[in-house]
């Protein structure tokens, strides 16, 4: 039985970005705090087997592996599979990596491959579009990591063609004349920027649903670290994510009826969550959620009561802090409202 704290801090950050990181790979709407992640993983000493359900872009999976857990995260978006996979999955050189680009390129060049869909090229200046045009039916045959940093540049360069006018994690107001950006430089900018290679077999991704989590072995898992989705409050769909989707032909909004976002069912998929998580975690091993408020009808619902009563693992702390330095704060300044974030950790006293 592996020993942790008695108790677990959680520091208010002033500030939650970390750009010489992977982590800005691509704007993922509503990921942890790489720098909030690792605080809170550095305080178990010794080597655990730790699990993300909600895994999302992958930052608590990279920071687990980063610091020499086996970290395994469970992510049903698409879009955030590849992320994930894309951060710890980079098991080449830079140079390898750069090579990849240039012979993809090549091949590109003389490929008669056409996309499924051009829907996207309202979002780009035409050259520019040309360009991710030529190299996107390409997509699967890119590696782990190109793959997730050419998403990214996709999303940057579509950021670029509108003017740098939206925000790093949201979509604006689009231009009718566009800047053009020089999308296999961006790419190429991806690569260089975000490699940040973690030991080998550190990290892995499961492709499926946290509510079954039938992959993943009972008594398995020594702490679960996660931050599921926050009830309705975001379409993981949305922004950034429908340009790549709509580049790709990917029906969207498929994608999104699979996922947890519906208030509605919010409360039975993740009473299921919690069966499925008490089954695969060891006697004893611990679960920390972080969650946060949802204002509903004009009342403010607390996160992390309406998960407490959800399961009967002992209840260890919880921690409320306020947003601070996140585009949460930003939005709660807009609404006029004051929602909190809190921190729930759970033990697993099952026999």
């Amino acid at each position: 039985m592996f020993s942790y704290p008695e108790t677990i801090k959680f520091e208010t950050l002033r500030s939650v970005s970390n750009p010489r990181s992977v982590h800005g790979i691509y704007p993922y709407r509503g990921k942890i705090s790489a720098i909030d992640a690792r605080q809170v993983l550095a305080q178990f000493r010794e080597p655990l087997r730790v699990l993300d359900p909600f895994c999302g872009s992958g930052t608590i999976v990279y920071e687990a592996a980063s610091l020499g857990h086996e970290a395994i995260g469970v992510e049903l978006n698409p879009i955030a599979q590849v992320l994930t996979e894309g951060k710890v999955r980079i098991d080449r050189s830079l140079t390898e990596y750069e090579a990849e680009v240039e012979a993809l390129l090549l091949r590109a060049r003389v490929s008669s491959a056409k996309l499924v869909s051009d829907a996207a090229s309202r979002y780009f200046h035409p050259a520019t579009f040309d360009a991710i045009a030529t190299l996107a039916p390409h997509f699967d045959e890119m590696s782990p990591y190109v793959r997730a940093c050419f998403s990214g540049a996709v999303c940057l360069a579509a950021r670029g063609c509108n003017w740098y006018k939206w925000t790093s994690s949201t979509v604006g107001k689009q231009f009718e004349v566009k800047q053009y950006i020089d999308f296999q430089s961006k790419l190429f900018s991806k690569i260089r920027k975000h490699y940040f290679p973690i030991p080998k077999n550190k990290g892995s991704l499961v492709r499926g649903d946290a509510r079954n989590l039938e992959e993943i072995p009972e008594s398995s898992i020594d702490l679960v670290f996660t931050s599921p989705p926050y009830f309705d409050c975001l379409d993981y769909t949305a922004y950034y994510a429908k340009i790549i989707y709509e580049l790709l032909g990917v029906d969207r909004l498929e994608v999104k009826k699979a996922l947890i976002q519906k208030f509605s069912d919010y409360q039975d998929d993740m009473s299921q969550v919690l069966t499925e998580l008490r089954r695969v975690v060891k006697p004893e091993g611990l679960v920390i959620f972080v969650v946060g408020d949802k204002k509903i009808h004009g009342q403010v619902i607390n996160g992390g009561d309406f998960f407490i009563e959800l399961t009967d693992m002992t209840h260890l702390q919880t921690v409320e802090r306020s947003y601070s330095g996140t585009s949460s704060k930003v939005f709660d300044e807009i609404n006029k409202t004051e929602r909190k974030e809190q921190i729930v950790v759970w033990r697993n006293d099952r026999k």
